[in-house]
């Protein structure tokens, strides 16, 4: 496959690589992760060619076929409509794939019908972006180079997305702070760190931990290492001038000088370690809608209803709400009418001694360019001592050196930073925070979380980021086709109701409903129901394996051959621990590694089986 040989590149005076070496493996699905100027984009970039390095070369097979969705695109006022672009940036100068194929991705990526029929000109930034990520998929190129797809995609896109690239024959890499999708979709994490890259089979969280082990094993080396040079120099001090140790004393000073510097360990996250100032206690009921209705102006004089008499919605104190929905349904517009920012027909109230702070998506655009970051912070809280100033400022992880650049020089990330540290020190006991982990990096939205974990007034938020709002909210408003549905739970227990209710609709459907699904409908609701039984069960444990598409065979085989091998290694350590002399002499009661042997036995038999009956139906001639 792809393979990076001694790249070195360099980006305004600051070294990102040096002799880099990574091989993009065939099958793999990466994630391909690191801190924000570590030089991912740049990677990425090198490996696809459109980018050269000042060293080293990359090498793509011949033949290979390679579909590359950058973070940012330039521009395009294409006269074609959605669908049009999509089946030519597909076709690569042939006829293209059929209607129906490009409309299912599409529909996928959150498209209406009346937008795919629509110009692409007429569509916002984020939206020609999913364009070019629709045709860069329907080309189903041999390797898949993903930067920051899900920044431009709702949650139910990313989750489309997901499940689309969890399937995907070809070879996947993909930058994205998303830990959901990282942990879900991908199996392989590959670290660039420090202008190395280094890969980690598994998950996010898989990785996050082998990490912290790897860290705390440096850790323990750097003391024991200490120790010894320590206990070397004692030695030396102590023996110097005694004639009888000279010897001893100057092989002790020559290892010295030979011993290089112990390397630095990095630092774990940092965490946040202040208290924020305290609000003032709310009534009950923080905020109230009543019966409202909103709509806008739309081109060509026409009307686009977001709401229309809707039952009143009610905040109540101590609520820590996800707003969640598609794009477009209403999210924005429902938080600036609560937060007072968007006027509509019905009425708001805040209730007793209610305080809003509210985080617009371009919040950043309010900050004073001219300002260095401390004195935009100051402005804010001018009774703030410096060492607290320096303590939060730092705590959001701005270093003593950022706090003193300007913030025209900051990234985009580094703007939402510190335009979110301003409302959360505003003692305000409700906030409204609209998308505050976009731009941020997995480190930034990590403080985020923390930081919103122990305020103690009342919130309401969104964010495509499901493992940040899984983690805080304690209830949840879905906005969809003009409703807001309210659900007393966090996400993922939201979208085990929702599944559920809808397999108790389809269970239960009156044959005499004016709607009947479609044969296409139907079968994608057998196949997800069998990809969920698949997931939960393991392919083992299946009865009705052999309706799987093969697709989802593939994918399953490949992860029962990972399981196997795993449990096959585990089995070997087993062995050679029970075949040590000391095994023998345990006494009389049975050993739990011979009990662990033949459990490991027995799931292995269990797995060989299946996977040779999968595997013979796979070479078959069923579906």
């Amino acid at each position: 496959m792809i393979r990076l040989s001694g790249i070195s590149r360099s980006f305004s005076g600051r070294e990102l690589f040096r002799s880099l070496d990574w091989s993009v493996k065939k099958g793999r699905k990466y994630g391909l992760v690191g801190p924000n100027g570590s030089g991912k984009t740049t990677l990425l970039e090198i490996a696809v060619g459109l980018a050269e390095p000042e060293k080293g070369q990359a090498s793509i097979p011949t033949g290979l076929s390679v579909g590359y969705l950058p973070q940012a695109m330039d521009p395009v006022a294409y006269g074609s409509s959605v669908l049009e672009r999509v089946r030519a940036a597909a076709a690569g100068g042939g006829e293209g794939p059929p209607v129906h194929v490009a409309e299912k991705i599409l529909f996928g990526l959150g498209f209406s019908a009346e937008q795919i029929e629509g110009k692409v000109s007429s569509l916002s930034g984020g939206w020609r972006m999913r364009v070019e990520l629709a045709g860069i998929l329907l080309s189903e190129p041999g390797v898949l180079f993903l930067d920051e797809p899900t920044n431009h995609l709702d949650i139910k896109s990313i989750e489309w997305l997901e499940d689309y690239l969890k399937s995907y024959d070809g070879t996947v890499v993909i930058v994205s702070h998303d830990k959901y999708l990282l942990d879900r979709m991908v199996d392989t994490i590959a670290e660039l760190e420090a202008g190395v890259v280094r890969e980690f089979r598994g998950g996010y969280s898989s990785y996050t931990e082998k990490k912290e082990k790897l860290r705390e094993i440096a850790e323990a080396t750097v003391r024991n290492r200490e120790k010894k040079l320590r206990a070397q120099t004692r030695f030396i001090e102590r023996f110097r001038y005694k004639a009888t140790k000279a010897k001893q004393v100057q092989s002790r000073i020559k290892m010295l000088e030979k011993t290089s510097p112990a390397e630095p360990v990095s630092e774990p996250g940092r965490t946040i370690e202040f208290s924020f100032p305290e609000p003032r206690r709310e009534g009950r009921v923080v905020c109230e809608l009543s019966d409202f209705s909103k709509e806008y102006e739309a081109p060509g004089g026409r009307s686009r209803v977001v709401f229309r008499d809707h039952a009143p919605l009610r905040v109540e104190r101590g609520d820590r709400i996800a707003v969640t929905g598609r794009n477009g349904e209403g999210k924005t517009t429902l938080c600036m009418m609560i937060a007072g920012a968007e006027e509509f027909s019905g009425t708001r109230r805040l209730g007793h001694n209610v305080t809003l702070a509210y985080y617009a998506q371009n919040q950043d655009e309010m900050l004073n360019l001219g300002n260095t970051v401390y004195d935009e912070f100051v402005a804010v809280c001018p009774a703030m001592s410096e060492t607290e100033t320096r303590t939060l400022l730092g705590s959001f992880l701005f270093s003593a050196r950022d706090i003193e650049k300007k913030i025209s020089v900051l990234s985009g990330g580094e703007k939402s930073r510190l335009s979110i540290l301003k409302v959360l020190v505003s003692r305000s006991n409700f906030l409204v925070l609209d998308e505050p982990t976009n731009h941020l990096d997995m480190a930034s939205r990590e403080v985020l979380s923390r930081a919103l974990g122990e305020y103690r007034g009342t919130f309401l938020l969104t964010s495509h980021d499901r493992h940040f709002i899984d983690g805080l909210a304690n209830a949840v408003w879905n906005v969809e086709e003009g409703k807001v549905s309210t659900f007393a739970g966090n996400y993922s227990e939201f979208l085990e109701r929702k599944s559920r209710s809808q397999e108790e609709e389809q269970a239960c459907g009156a044959p005499s409903g004016p709607r009947k699904k479609s044969s296409k409908t139907l079968e994608a609701e057998r196949r997800n129901a069998l990809h969920r039984e698949l997931a939960e069960k393991g392919l083992e444990n299946m009865d009705n394996w052999t309706l799987l598409s093969k697709r989802q065979m593939k994918k399953a085989l490949s992860d029962l051959e990972i399981r196997i091998s795993g449990l096959e290694r585990e089995k070997d350590e087993v062995e050679r621990l029970l075949a040590a002399p000391e095994a023998f002499c345990a006494g009389g009661n049975r050993d739990p590694k011979a009990e662990r042997l033949d459990e490991l036995c027995r799931k292995l038999r269990v797995l060989y089986d299946r996977w040779e009956e999968a595997a013979e139906h796979m070479n078959g001639d069923s579906p």
